[in-house]
């Protein structure tokens, strides 16, 4: 790049200043715009690349190794093969992406995602038995994979054992041997990049959708689970027991454990009845 662009209106000097986590987000988020999106359309011939593909985010990972800062993390790894993808493709090679696209599911697999997304119930009543710290895990895994808008990746999770930290959180729902998972998120991540005030409804879209990732996953796994939301006095509480920075804000939170109930599943209105007729 012949000159030193600013992004998102920082300077060449303000970006080898600026904090690690919000300069790795404009990372993924620049590699995402200025590559990914376009990407696909290139490779099937409906448009042609712009000029220095990839220019953004070579200039971008250059600041990032200039400051020292390691690149062995999964989202950094995809924003570098996102650009080598994108020097191929001005090199006029046809690169190898060595991915394919959607293939349907089996019978049998369909079979297991219908108990997955037909099956799930909201379980309010939890046995003592203890969940396992791996399966925890593999929740908030779930959560972090979730879609989220322009691959911020801003969400952050705070997880709750304690039931006097518990306690913490206004619920109609008496929380018992429960594990409580808060959905938060980095604000700084959102403000930075002038997202809270272009897009403030992904924020909580990104939220609740790792919230539902998460408790189809404790469903898969056996668990019973939850879906809340709360309001500025728990996230004050909260705020106040943890130590949690201003830039931390709590969205929803679910609750997690091996049902101690089998509720009858909530059934919804015919789908002829929802679908909106376009004239």
């Amino acid at each position: 790049m012949e000159e030193a662009p600013k992004i998102f209106g920082y300077t060449r000097e303000e970006l080898l200043k600026l904090d690690p986590i919000v300069l790795r987000a404009i990372i993924r988020e620049r590699a995402h715009h200025t590559i990914e999106v376009l990407l696909y359309r290139i490779l099937a011939g409906k448009m042609k690349p712009p000029k220095d593909f990839g220019g953004v985010v070579r200039y971008l990972l250059e600041i990032w190794r200039e400051r020292g800062l390691p690149m062995d993390a999964p989202d950094l790894q995809w924003a570098e093969r996102m650009l080598r993808i994108a020097e191929a493709v001005e090199r006029g090679e046809t690169p190898k992406l060595e991915t394919k696209p959607p293939e349907p599911f089996t019978e049998e697999e369909m079979e297991v995602v219908e108990k997955l997304l037909y099956g799930r119930r909201s379980i309010r009543q939890w046995s003592p038995k203890p969940v396992p710290d791996e399966m925890i895990r593999m929740i908030l895994k779930a959560g972090l994979m979730a879609p989220h808008g322009c691959n911020l990746c801003a969400t952050r999770f705070l997880v709750l054992r304690d039931p006097e930290d518990q306690r913490l959180i206004q619920s109609d729902i008496p929380i018992e041997n429960g594990v409580m998972i808060v959905v938060c998120q980095d604000m700084r991540i959102y403000r930075a990049l002038g997202f809270d005030k272009a897009v403030p409804q992904n924020i909580y879209y990104d939220a609740a959708a790792a919230a539902d990732h998460m408790l189809l996953m404790a469903h898969a796994l056996g668990l019973g689970g939850v879906w809340l939301t709360h309001g500025k006095e728990t996230e004050r509480r909260l705020r106040e027991r943890f130590g949690l920075p201003d830039y931390i804000e709590t969205r929803c939170h679910i609750v997690v454990g091996w049902p101690a109930e089998a509720p009858i599943k909530p059934q919804r209105m015919k789908l002829d009845e929802v679908i909106l007729e376009v004239s």
